[in-house]
């Protein structure tokens, strides 16, 4: 059975593949690198969109995993 972006995302975070380099909170932006199954892949958040230079389309799972480890949410 194939792994869905959820489960995917929640192996890399278990197997360490996950690297948060830089989080500016008073910024709003994320930046991140994740080892996929074939390469290593940058992704963040910045400008109010999440981003990540791997061809998936839609929330991948390097996405998955950071979204389990970063909220990227106004302060009230």
């Amino acid at each position: 059975m194939r792994e869905n972006a959820d489960a995917k995302g929640a192996r890399y975070l278990t197997e360490g593949r996950l690297r948060v380099l830089q989080a500016d909170e008073d910024g709003g932006s994320v930046i991140a690198e994740c080892r996929g199954d074939g390469r290593v892949y940058a992704l963040g958040y910045d400008e109010r969109r999440w981003f990540c230079s791997c061809p998936a389309l839609g929330r991948c799972a390097h996405l998955k995993a950071l979204g389990r480890v970063v909220v990227m949410e106004p302060r009230e």
